[in-house]
């Protein structure tokens, strides 16, 4: 009777086990998936219409808030012959 004791309690252990890493699994995904829609979110912000956002919106509304700062500011970060993205960002 001993035996079949030790065998209930391992399949019962060996149950919960395969519940706690499905469990697991779903929380992975929900993170995975919820990180995800924050990265889509940054992309839609950064690259309005799958395009450069230099490309849709108008430098006048910054112009008209920074003056030649602003063109300062982008001329200093442009990296004329790099080939990488800068991001700037207006102080609050």
């Amino acid at each position: 009777t001993l035996e079949r004791h030790v065998q209930s309690l391992s399949a019962n252990a060996l149950k919960r086990i395969v519940q706690l890493e499905k469990k697991m699994f779903r929380a992975r995904k929900r993170s995975f998936e919820a990180d995800m829609r924050k990265i889509e979110k940054i992309k839609r912000r950064l690259f309005p219409g799958d395009s450069l956002q230099e490309r849709i919106e108008n430098f006048l509304p910054y112009y008209a808030a920074h003056g030649d700062l602003f063109i300062e500011q982008i001329f200093e970060a442009s990296g004329i012959f790099e080939q990488h993205f800068c991001i700037i960002s207006e102080r609050e």
